[in-house]
């Protein structure tokens, strides 16, 4: 577990750097692709079922 939580911290420190450089706001990104996802994969029709939508 704690390799686990060392990859974890590696990655988002990779992500905090790549959005600050290039300017992103961590906040507008999240935010704009968990709207997307609600968009493309409804609660009503996604939860339980493991096929991919398309």
């Amino acid at each position: 577990m704690e390799h686990v939580h060392e990859e974890i911290a590696d990655v988002l420190i990779y992500c905090i750097m790549l959005s600050d450089r290039f300017g992103f706001d961590l906040d507008d990104i999240i935010l704009d692709k968990l709207s997307k996802n609600a968009r493309k994969y409804p609660i009503e029709i996604s939860r339980g079922n493991s096929k991919k939508a398309r």
